[in-house]
């Protein structure tokens, strides 16, 4: 918003400088200051700090001081936006370029509470001083209406500042709703895992890396619905998937829920050897924390490693993957079966 403000009037500056030079330039009123000095003036005042502006657009800094900086040049203009009264020439009106300022200044930006009644009470005491050194005779209408702009102009600052307000409220809750549901669209709802559809769209983030696939499934799961009912079954597959997001979740590593009581590891950043050795000690510690259920539940594993350099080849290891699982399955389950890449 300060770019917008300081632009304006620099281009207001460089217009009142041109129109000087035009055929149609009349007397000055004042002759006090010469009408090119306010011009100069409001050049002087907006082209160095529209050129700071620009510099912290490209190179942030802490927002109270990019604050401030903006303020402070918006506190200059209106006081300068008095002094434009000495630009007024015969025949044309003593508050234009005032009023023109000024909207700028209210409508544009968003000010801290307070500071908007600062900036309207800097901008009339210069245009009184103005008008009172310089014995300006100001007919009562014009008088009524420069008040009535004031008092609009702050209503306009308090009404921008109160609506700028809501609308960050309601920016911020729609924000935190839509990161909500991006979450929940992509995580199983029963084990917490990230879910087929957070799998599609992760696929080409593992182009062109070396990773790890694991398929993980509970061995005999079936018996777990058929004796207790599916509430445990779902009980189960809750219990492994807090499991998973305990032991074996980090920033190189992710868990999807690939089918009913199947789940898969996809992970990057690996050491050699290291993969499988996890996955090895995983299986065994769940074994053993599983003991105290009605029937104990294990795990089988499948696993490959590879560079994958785009996502057919990273469906091919997931395949090979699965392949090992049913490896794992066919030589007595609660097995880690698999094989990594030289």
């Amino acid at each position: 918003m300060g770019i917008a403000v300081s632009s304006l009037i620099t281009v207001i500056g460089f217009l009142g400088l041109f129109g000087l030079n035009s055929y149609y330039a009349n007397v000055s009123f004042f002759s006090v200051i010469p009408s090119e000095w306010v011009y100069l003036l409001l050049l002087l005042a907006n082209l160095p700090n529209l050129f700071l502006l620009l510099w912290l657009k490209n190179n942030p800094q802490e927002a109270e001081f990019e604050i401030r900086t903006c303020f402070s040049n918006l506190a200059v203009n209106a006081f300068l936006s008095g002094l434009t009264l000495y630009s007024t020439q015969e025949g044309s009106s003593y508050f234009f370029k005032l009023v023109l300022m000024m909207m700028v200044i209210c409508v544009l930006p968003y000010y801290r509470q307070g500071r908007g009644f600062a900036l309207v009470v800097s901008s009339l005491f210069s245009t009184m001083v103005i008008i009172l050194t310089n014995h300006v005779q100001v007919a009562w209408q014009d008088a009524y209406d420069l008040f009535l702009f004031y008092v609009i102009g702050q209503a306009c600052i308090v009404l921008r500042r109160h609506w700028f307000r809501e609308s960050s409220w309601y920016n911020n809750i729609l924000h935190q709703a839509n990161g909500t549901l991006f979450v929940s669209s992509r995580t199983d709802e029963l084990t917490g895992l990230y879910n087929r559809l957070a799998l599609r769209e992760d696929f080409p983030n593992y182009s062109k890396q070396e990773v790890g696939v694991a398929m993980i499934d509970l061995d005999d799961f079936k018996r777990f619905n058929d004796n207790y009912g599916h509430a445990y079954g779902d009980l189960v597959l809750t219990k492994l998937g807090r499991y998973l997001q305990k032991d074996m979740m980090n920033e190189h590593l992710r868990s999807y829920r690939y089918g009913g009581d199947e789940i898969l590891i996809i992970a990057s950043g690996l050491e050699d050897g290291a993969f499988g050795k996890k996955l090895q000690i995983f299986q065994a510690e769940y074994a053993k924390l599983n003991q105290q259920l009605k029937e104990p539940a294990t795990l089988s594993i499948g696993y490959a490693t590879g560079a994958v350099a785009d996502e057919e080849e990273l469906r091919k290891l997931i395949q090979l993957a699965d392949n090992y699982l049913y490896q794992a399955k066919r030589q007595g389950k609660n097995q880690v079966v698999g094989a990594e890449k030289k």
